[in-house]
């Protein structure tokens, strides 16, 4: 991908990945966080609650989640039983090469891409603000959503990722 293809305000760039069916990033009709995680990440054990209470708030919303794992250290049976553990309910891409990943211009896990539902990038980055729940001040990726639920461009297009 060029650098700053995966910018906000760009469109996603385009991938096919199968999760529990083919995702084709072109043909995703509804605001999406693509969720780029790691079952060994150091990061990932602290935010295990928080990923689950937003995917819960906002699917029954009518959004949708993609959990993206590009560490090819891990196991697909890792991921799998890291996903039933944590009770995620949207699609795993095993991001066999890191390709979405890469295309999407991730360096860490622990981050979220959100697109609107017509699959323009409107925020990247952490989900909150703080590695630790108990100093969490500001949750990005939920004020996020809120604000494209509503037709509100998103005031924190961009936030730190702590992984």
């Amino acid at each position: 991908a060029p650098q700053d293809a995966a910018k906000v305000g760009a469109k996603i760039p385009a991938f096919t990945a199968t999760a529990v069916a083919t995702v084709d990033s072109r043909d995703v009709k509804v605001p999406t966080g693509y969720m780029i995680v790691g079952v060994n990440c150091g990061s990932t054990p602290a935010y295990e609650r928080r990923f689950k209470a937003v995917e819960d708030e906002f699917r029954a919303k009518g959004v949708d989640f993609f959990w993206v794992f590009p560490n090819k250290t891990e196991t697909l049976e890792a991921k799998q039983a890291w996903m039933k553990k944590v009770g995620l309910k949207g699609a795993m891409i095993d991001d066999v090469g890191a390709k979405i990943t890469q295309a999407l211009e991730c360096k860490n896990t622990a981050q979220v891409i959100l697109t609107d539902k017509d699959g323009n990038i409107v925020f990247r980055g952490g989900i909150d603000d703080s590695r630790d729940e108990a100093g969490v001040k500001r949750r990005h990726l939920a004020e996020a959503i809120k604000e494209v639920l509503a037709g509100k461009p998103v005031s924190t297009t961009t936030a730190k990722a702590f992984g």
